[in-house]
């Protein structure tokens, strides 16, 4: 691939954290990788403020958008046409929903554009939500224009499919990697010193951290237990965790930032995700499975949404809701250590294998490839240079 012009437009890339796999494609000879983000983005209770300029080999555009932090109701007041004319893409990488008003912006802009750059359009959703025109009607448009769909996982290709996208132009690839050494095994001195299960998350009630207090409260034996994040049930787990007689046990750090998460996921020697299926949310991939695999912890996770496609393997699944059945795998790693050493060992291979932000860039870039291909001939011509 030598000269491809690339334009990255997506509000998750406000938070500089996110921007591995972008640093990662700029590093590719011949690629010229741009980004354009909103200026301003709230999530998460934090705020992001996007600077323009050069970071790490990529062209950053900020835009300022109306909505800033809701994910499908945003759109760009000003900064799209600046980032058309400047980064001249070649392929223009739409990491928004197709429902989204953005991607009804883009598809709008791209109409007009010349010549028409291919368009990869992802999408994480993976429930079948009943959209009202017009969210129906820019979906539909954007599965008819899009040269390639990416989907963040099996369950979203699946919804992709459902809704009349043609199966060969899905690829199933997630958003975000990691970097593994950032996300390392525990070196000497720094891994659990007795079983410890672990939780990394919103203490809200679709992440399930009540269903491993309840688990832990009838599992026998000698074991640790480390929650970290914050949220409304807080209080309540607490609460619960002493009225099973296990506070002694279990350690709430509080909320803390992603750059504490690392040295936290070496002290445990499982991790468990135990998220529930809500009519508007299933898990769409649950990255701190990736996260833990590479530190050294087994993933031990529901069947809600990805997760068994994300464990694949290298960890166990429960039934989700179920804590009885995550006791007894928390039970079974512990007294099998055999097992837990094996599982922790192919995740941490998995993830260098499949999650690395170079993996990530590696595949993006044959779909960028892919993308071209699948341009109708008349748009391939190199006439004209965009308005």
């Amino acid at each position: 691939m030598s000269g491809l012009r690339v334009l990255v437009i997506s509000h998750a890339y406000a938070a500089p954290i996110n921007r591995g796999k972008l640093h990662a494609l700029a590093r590719r000879p011949g690629l010229e990788v741009s980004l354009l983000a909103p200026r301003r983005w709230r999530e998460g209770g934090r705020d992001y403020v996007t600077a323009a300029g050069e970071e790490r080999g990529v062209r950053v555009f900020a835009g300022d958008v109306m909505f800033p932090g809701r994910v499908g109701g945003h759109f760009y007041r000003d900064g799209l046409w600046r980032a058309l004319r400047a980064a001249r893409p070649e392929v223009i990488h739409l990491e928004e929903e197709p429902w989204s008003l953005a991607a009804g912006q883009v598809l709008a802009a791209a109409m007009f554009w010349r010549p028409r750059p291919a368009l990869a359009v992802f999408s994480w959703e993976n429930l079948d939500l009943r959209f009202r025109w017009p969210i129906r009607a820019i979906e539909q448009a954007a599965l008819r224009r899009a040269d390639v769909l990416i989907a963040g996982g099996r369950t979203a290709r699946e919804r992709l499919i459902r809704l009349g996208a043609d199966p060969g132009r899905v690829e199933v690839l997630p958003q975000f990697g990691l970097d593994p050494a950032l996300f390392r095994p525990p070196g000497p001195g720094e891994g659990p010193g007795v079983f410890t299960a672990g939780f990394v998350g919103r203490l809200v009630p679709g992440k399930g951290a009540d269903l491993l207090v309840e688990a832990l409260g009838g599992l026998d034996g000698e074991w640790r237990a480390l929650v970290v994040g914050d949220g409304p049930l807080r209080p309540a787990l607490e609460a619960r965790a002493a009225s099973a007689g296990i506070a002694g046990r279990v350690e709430f750090t509080g909320w803390v930032a992603h750059e504490e998460v690392p040295p936290l996921l070496r002290r445990m020697s499982a991790l468990a995700v135990p998220s529930r299926t809500t009519p508007l949310w299933a898990e769409q991939f649950g990255h701190v499975l990736i996260e833990g695999m590479s530190s050294g912890a087994v993933p031990v996770g529901s069947s809600s949404g990805e997760i068994p496609h994300v464990i694949g393997g290298e960890g166990l699944v429960f039934p989700e809701g179920e804590a009885p059945a995550l006791r007894e795998a928390l039970r079974r790693l512990r007294d099998e250590p055999g097992l837990r050493d094996r599982l922790a060992g192919a995740g941490r291979a998995r993830v260098l294998r499949e999650f690395s932000w170079e993996a990530l860039a590696g595949r993006t870039c044959a779909l960028y490839e892919r993308a071209l291909r699948g341009r109708a001939p008349a748009d391939r011509r190199s006439g004209g240079s965009g308005r």
